[in-house]
């Protein structure tokens, strides 16, 4: 077994986790949020006018230590931009052949942009 590495000169992201619905949808109470540092953002392609829509899709996987509180309903601020999730965090676990904790795990965000 081997100890997990950091990236010390990693982004600092913050997570926004939505206040709790009633049952006709209306939010109950005010949105939390909290920050994560450390984290590794590989930024992906951006695609754009797709079936002739004036959007922008940009995805991003984001590696976040294992303990990192984020869920699949979360969404999550990098800079100036907001991503949503794209399902729930993934690789949560050491290396099956080697036993190797990387630390982190991954999180698959996308930004739809435009009109």
């Amino acid at each position: 077994m081997s100890t997990p590495f950091t990236l010390p000169f990693g982004e600092t992201v913050t997570v926004v986790r939505r206040a709790g619905t009633n049952r006709h949808g209306d939010p109950i109470g005010d949105d939390a949020d909290h920050d994560i540092a450390q984290c590794g953002v590989d930024w992906n392609a951006t695609v754009s006018n797709q079936q002739f829509q004036d959007v922008q899709v940009t995805d991003v996987d984001l590696y976040v230590p294992r303990a990192a509180d984020i869920v699949a309903s979360d969404k999550v601020e990098i800079g100036s931009r907001t991503f949503s999730l794209l399902g729930k965090p993934m690789w949560d676990q050491v290396h099956p052949m080697t036993g190797t904790d990387y630390g982190y795990k991954l999180v698959r965000l996308r930004e739809v942009s435009g009109a």
